[in-house]
């Protein structure tokens, strides 16, 4: 990865000039002898060094090398037209190649430090490791800055020396052996002062003998991330023990009211308690709003099993007087954890405000642009004035949150929700999942 040091140059000069030098006495030598068709090709080699060594100069030093060797030839050669027919030859053929060599060297060279260029100047850090020996090779400054050593300190060390951590280190290799190229693995390497920074680590194996990694540091972010996931479990634990105590206070105010009632006799003042109790009643519905709202988002979305997520909501369903007929395909929904009380919503709705339903129907279609997941019934229907507002933070029949969190549920990963059901003949709630945010269990989705 490194460029050539000015040392390796000076050890590339060397050997030219000592091939060069052994070039003319082999060539004296095989001429005095009378040999002409072997010693050309020992010119082969200062050509092909100072192509490689020093590409700027090349062509030049070619050139001198090719008209030292015609030199010789005609010097030392006798007067004899064919062998210097030959000596012309092949003075155009040393030429030839170390013009192609230069060219060739110098784009090479070029890409190499191109490449070189971006490996240590890199805003990422970046390092290799000897798959045999876990010797750290080619540390860039920006990886040396991220793990407080020197480069040259570095050169010294070797993978479980900074990565100390064993599970963590040969899940790393394993992943690096089986995959061959990874991306964005979390990593916690240890610095020269000992604490330990987060980073992720991009490795590929390119079939050579080291394996190449990148390293982004993400220290902040993961003490950022710890910080908040710390800050709201203990919001959460706040809510809760105070959505706790609100609800048994709530509980023993109804409970009040409600033998408050059996002792007035004034039909004036039952209504204010009627109407006391309503409140403390609307109250409790918005603190249990808020228990389940807050959960939503609070773990990442995963893939899940849309007849299985279904199969849990009926579960927890009084459904015994209600013929339930599921026909969903084999898919995966990405979906907010919350996804199942997403169909409990819906199924619920149906029981409680459907009022004459006895049938529900769940089942997939598949669209042009994804899949949709249908929940029907028999009910009376939603009124197309109120289809869009069941949705919002309204109350339509009393039904509470529950249609707004299902929106909102759903809305995490860009799924939605309407209501395309006529009244009076039953509500039709589509679910649909556009293309990225399902999968087959099966394979592809045959279209319908």
């Amino acid at each position: 990865m490194r460029p050539i040091s000015k040392e390796k140059k000076f050890v590339y000069d060397i050997f030219i000039i000592l091939s060069v030098l052994a070039s003319i006495a082999i060539t004296y030598i095989s001429i005095s002898r009378g040999i002409y068709d072997v010693f050309p090709y020992f010119y082969l080699i200062p050509v092909v060094l100072i192509a490689f060594s020093r590409p700027k100069i090349s062509i030049f030093v070619t050139v001198f090398v090719g008209w030292l060797y015609i030199g010789l030839v005609y010097s030392l050669g006798l007067p004899d037209t064919g062998i210097f027919a030959r000596a012309t030859v092949w003075f155009f053929i040393f030429v030839s190649i170390g013009v192609l060599m230069s060219t060739y060297s110098r784009e090479y060279r070029k890409e190499g430090d191109r490449s070189c260029g971006s490996f240590f100047n890199s805003q990422a850090g970046a390092f290799s490791y000897d798959r045999e020996t876990l010797n750290l090779q080619d540390p860039n400054p920006k990886f040396s800055q991220f793990i407080g050593f020197e480069c040259d300190e570095l050169l010294l060390k070797t993978l479980p020396e900074i990565i100390t951590d064993t599970p963590e280190r040969e899940l790393f290799l394993s992943k690096v052996r089986d995959k061959q190229r990874i991306g964005d693995i979390e990593i916690r390497f240890t610095c020269a002062d000992g604490s330990k920074r987060w980073a992720l680590v991009s490795a590929a194996d390119c079939a050579e003998p080291a394996i190449y990694c990148t390293v982004v540091d993400i220290t902040d972010q993961k003490q950022a991330q710890d910080a908040l996931i710390l800050a709201n479990r203990k919001l959460n634990l706040l809510n809760n023990v105070t959505r706790h105590d609100i609800l048994n206070q709530l509980t023993a105010l109804i409970g009040y009211l409600e033998l408050s009632k059996d002792d007035i006799q004034d039909a004036q003042l039952m209504t204010y308690v009627d109407k006391e109790e309503q409140a403390a009643n609307a109250i409790r519905n918005q603190i249990l709003f808020t228990r389940d709202y807050q959960n939503i988002g609070v773990h990442s979305p995963q893939w899940q099993n849309i007849a299985e997520t279904v199969s849990l909501a009926l579960a927890t369903l009084d459904i015994h007087h209600i013929r339930i007929i599921v026909n969903l395909a084999p898919v995966e929904v990405y979906a907010d954890p919350l996804l199942e009380k997403v169909f409990y919503n819906l199924i619920e709705n149906s029981l409680r405000h459907g009022e004459r339903v006895t049938e529900i129907d769940i089942y997939s279609e598949s669209v042009s642009d994804g899949i949709d997941i249908i929940i029907k019934d028999n009910g009376a229907g939603i009124p197309n004035d109120a289809k869009e507002r069941i949705f919002r933070r309204e109350y339509f029949k009393h039904t509470g949150f529950g249609l707004f969190l299902t929106r909102e549920i759903l809305a995490i990963t860009n799924l939605t929700i309407t209501e395309n059901g006529f009244f009076g003949k039953g509500a039709v709630f589509v679910i649909h999942a556009p293309q990225g945010t399902y999968r087959s269990i099966l394979g592809n989705i045959s279209k319908e």
